[in-house]
């Protein structure tokens, strides 16, 4: 009987301790495994979408400026060159020195002042192809421009022509359009209404080596600063 009690003891003492290691296992096996985890998925997602934000937030300046009014420095213009093909190049935005506006000046041209109210835009190359700008005033009576230009042309040619242009350039659509030409050149004049002002737009181009296409697309993107 006496030999009976201590075995009995030892073997509560292994079963308690059996015990104990059972319960210390479960709990270890029972432990969630965090990268299973739906909240972890569901704030690294959130994460990566604000940095997607950010991302995009960073990069919308770049590409609404010109619906702010900010204009870029650089714009690619397509145009047609002496051969009558088509040409995409990058202008940059120019600044007038004399008068209150910016344009975007293609690499082979260059825009100066020429006297109070008035630029020349000019072909590097041959500087006798330029066209001259002038800011009129908004309220300007547009007879008396038109009747000015016809003048100024018959210089050119005794004929001046009342030009079309509504099927080529949709922002003239609405323009006073004429021109003169000679055995060697052709100059065309262009009387603009707009918000801010009359543009008037004269251009002085070779037959043979027209560039009127180029200096009308620059010409468009004359606003005031």
């Amino acid at each position: 009987m006496k030999k009976l009690v201590p075995l009995l003891s030892w073997t509560f003492i292994l079963f308690v301790l059996l015990t104990g290691c059972g319960s210390s296992s479960d709990n270890t096996n029972g432990q969630v495994d965090q990268s299973d985890n739906p909240t972890t998925e569901n704030n690294e997602q959130n994460e990566e979408d604000k940095n997607d934000h950010m991302k995009k937030s960073e990069e919308t300046p770049n590409e609404t400026d010109d619906a702010k009014g900010i204009r870029l420095m650089e714009k690619n213009l397509i145009y047609k060159g002496m051969n009558g093909k088509e040409i995409e190049e990058t202008a940059h935005l120019t600044e007038s020195d004399i008068q209150d506006y910016s344009m975007y000046v293609l690499p082979a041209y260059e825009l100066t002042g020429e006297e109070p109210h008035k630029d020349v835009l000019y072909f590097t190359e041959n500087d006798s192809h330029f066209m001259r700008i002038e800011l009129l005033p908004s309220e300007t009576n547009m007879d008396d421009a038109i009747n000015t230009v016809k003048e100024q042309l018959s210089a050119v040619s005794k004929t001046v022509n009342e030009v079309n242009t509504n099927d080529k350039y949709d922002w003239l659509k609405n323009a006073s359009v004429y021109e003169s030409e000679n055995a060697e050149e052709k100059v065309s004049a262009y009387l603009i209404k707009q918000d801010d002002w009359v543009l008037k737009l004269t251009i002085f181009t070779k037959l043979k080596e027209d560039l009127e296409d180029p200096f009308l697309k620059m010409a468009e993107t004359i606003q005031a600063k």
